[in-house]
């Protein structure tokens, strides 16, 4: 997700869905975690904040390339089969 993201910024690309989902949900826990919360609790509060799909913070393209690191409700959940 990080070279994406880069990929974008390199190429002056707007983000939307997953890279978005998951650079604010990633800023928003790293802000958690400096206030003391742990990581697993920084992870949820910060997908509760933004009422997003847990799912929704990885590109499918990214779960399709490491599909060892993902399960089969994460291909679920984008239609990947």
């Amino acid at each position: 997700m990080i070279d994406r993201l880069e990929k974008a910024l390199d190429n002056d690309q707007k983000i939307s869905g997953a890279e978005a989902s998951f650079y604010f949900h990633e800023i928003k826990e790293a802000e958690l975690m400096k206030e003391g919360d742990k990581w697993e609790e920084a992870h949820i509060k910060a997908i509760q904040y933004y009422q997003v799909s847990p799912f929704s913070l990885y590109h499918p393209e990214v779960i399709q390339a490491c599909p060892d690191d993902f399960n089969q409700k994460w291909r679920d959940s984008w239609g990947i089969k």
